[in-house]
């Protein structure tokens, strides 16, 4: 009997001897950090799992180093979440190519970066972490609902939701005075908002799909690498009580493949077992206002990039 599932918990833990062998996962993110943790596991257990990373060649050498303790099969393939062209690209060619699609974990994202735009002018952190996974996931959603089994989508979110107020109508700090952490806390809500509102609407359609919103835990990873002093003043307090990558990665394993999530979609998750977000990140009324707004400006970018 494998032992309960916990803070120091590792992705390998998570898993509890799941065969996965079948399932097709596509992982956002998976060249670095948690990542490729989540990628390692999910292959250890059997899935075939396409890496997606900006760099192609980054996620090539992560994937080769993966490949040989894998049952599955690990794939690559070029997202750069701060690029629509890019995100339609690669959703389109995941679609194309896979057989079916089982497991989506949206685990890439930006932390606590200088103020700046992506190439289609989201401000970096809500564009990166919010406006690009959501495209990407409306791009893989008819697969994962042609595949025809109990999928589940996956979002990375953080603690950090805490710490952020979501303006529906300044989502791109236009009006506000740039908090480089205002606007990571904003960007994480954000996640859970939609993860929330995602399920709601599965829900509707009597899908089989579930969502979940996790945080991972506080982890020494290259998301620190804007946070300088912060990072080092950090790490050095917290350093006794902080995860390894194998830990931080182990409750996006659970929410991918824990059977007692079964008719839970749209919980918060923490440390391996389902836990309670901020109040904000529970209104279903700003989910739906943040789901309609997405649209609105996703539909409007894209549009003058061509891309609609």
């Amino acid at each position: 009997m494998s032992k309960p599932l916990g803070y120091r918990s590792t992705a390998l833990d998570a898993l509890r001897g799941a065969d996965l062998s079948g399932k097709v996962a596509v992982v956002t993110g998976g060249n670095s950090g948690i990542g490729v943790e989540t990628v390692r596991a999910l292959a250890h257990a059997g899935a075939d799992v396409t890496l997606c990373s900006r760099s192609a060649e980054a996620g090539q050498r992560v994937a080769d180093e993966l490949q040989p303790g894998a049952k599955g099969k690990i794939s690559v393939q070029q997202l750069d979440l701060a690029d629509l062209t890019s995100i339609k690209a690669a959703g389109e060619a995941l679609a194309a190519s896979l057989p079916r699609l089982d497991l989506l974990i949206l685990n890439a994202g930006v932390m606590a970066c200088p103020e700046g735009r992506t190439k289609d002018g989201f401000e970096m952190q809500i564009g990166t972490n919010h406006f690009g996974h959501f495209y990407l996931t409306q791009l893989l959603l008819p697969k994962m609902k042609a595949s025809g089994g109990p999928g589940r989508i996956v979002a990375v979110s953080s603690t950090a939701h805490t710490m952020g107020k979501l303006d529906v109508e300044d989502l791109n700090w236009e009006r506000r005075k740039y908090s480089a952490w205002g606007s990571y806390g904003q960007s994480k809500l954000a996640n859970i908002l939609f993860v929330k509102e995602l399920a709601h609407r599965l829900g509707l359609e009597g899908s089989p799909l579930a969502a979940f919103a996790l945080h991972p835990g506080v982890i020494k990873t290259p998301l620190q690498r804007h946070m300088g002093w912060e990072a080092a003043i950090m790490n050095f307090l917290g350093g006794p009580f902080m995860k390894s990558t194998q830990q931080g990665a182990a409750t996006s394993v659970y929410a991918a493949t824990a059977a007692e999530l079964d008719g839970q979609s749209g919980a918060y998750l923490a440390d391996c077992k389902v836990a309670s977000p901020s109040k904000a990140a529970q209104d279903g009324q700003t989910a739906r206002a943040l789901w309609d707004k997405t649209e609105q400006l996703l539909g409007a970018a894209l549009a003058k990039a061509g891309l609609a």
